[in-house]
């Protein structure tokens, strides 16, 4: 059965140096990127994909976690959280409350992706297992953007986590498919999503710009930029094979090829 609807959410949006985002390409310009998740209604089931950004750490990063985030301080002055709403508030106008959400699918954990993870502990969050693993350890630039207060409890016994490795069928029936994009981190994936209306690619970070995607220019502090430009040719390879449409995750542009809600892809 295919997704019935899939809904874009913003949280927030975040502005970085536009090098940073697409390497090196105009040093010194803004790129404002939106930072969305996204809601799968499914006759089986609800699926969010990713979290967003957390309201609480970017109004209060040091006290943010069991250990606070204060390297957070000068980062959130380009976090805009008018721009968007937790994801909480988006599915209480859709009519749904947080309980009612089944499976997260996190691309990956960096804090603009899994930033309010623990507002949905009854739900089955589904990650890679390279990437549950270096989140507590990472390592260069990539420290920066792992933050304890986002995923901290998921080391609890009673946390229903399933770390997979490879392509994971979310309902067992190829409407929701997460598959590894590894180079933005260790353990990023993307997600296909097949509607009605035609076939959707979530690529997540594995580019940060409509740009980025078509020429290959992925962010400046990628974990591995070999690894980057391999799965950013997968994709490719995925959506032609399929004839999807990608949708780049931090892209204004992209984003706005996606209904605002309640209206949604069908």
């Amino acid at each position: 059965m295919p997704v019935e609807r899939l809904y874009r959410l913003n949280t927030a949006t975040w502005t970085l140096d536009y090098s940073a985002a697409t390497q090196l390409q105009q040093p010194g310009e803004p790129f404002p990127g939106r930072c969305p998740c996204y809601l799968l209604e499914h006759s089986d089931g609800l699926v969010l994909f990713d979290t967003g950004v957390s309201h609480e750490m970017a109004a209060d990063p040091l006290s943010y976690g069991p250990n606070g985030a204060p390297h957070m301080v000068d980062f959130v002055e380009t976090l805009d959280t008018s721009a968007g709403k937790p994801p909480v508030d988006h599915l209480e106008e859709l009519g749904y409350a947080p309980s009612d959400v089944d499976t997260v699918v996190v691309s990956h954990l960096h804090t603009d992706h899994a930033g309010n993870l623990d507002s949905f502990p009854e739900a089955t969050v589904v990650v890679q297992k390279a990437e549950l693993r270096y989140a507590f350890w990472p390592d260069g630039p990539q420290r920066l953007f792992y933050l304890e207060g986002d995923f901290h409890h998921l080391r609890r016994l009673d946390a229903d986590v399933k770390a997979i490795t490879g392509e994971y069928d979310v309902f067992g029936d190829g409407s929701v498919v997460a598959f590894p994009t590894p180079g933005h981190s260790p353990g990023h994936q993307s997600l296909e999503v097949t509607l009605e209306s035609g076939t959707t690619i979530l690529a997540a970070d594995a580019a940060n710009s409509r740009v980025g995607y078509e020429q290959g220019l992925v962010a400046s502090f990628v974990w591995s930029l070999e690894e980057s430009m391999d799965s950013l040719a997968a994709l490719k390879d995925r959506a032609r094979t399929s004839d999807a449409d990608v949708i780049v995750h931090h892209d204004p542009e992209d984003q706005d090829r996606l209904p605002d809600p309640p209206n949604a892809l069908e």
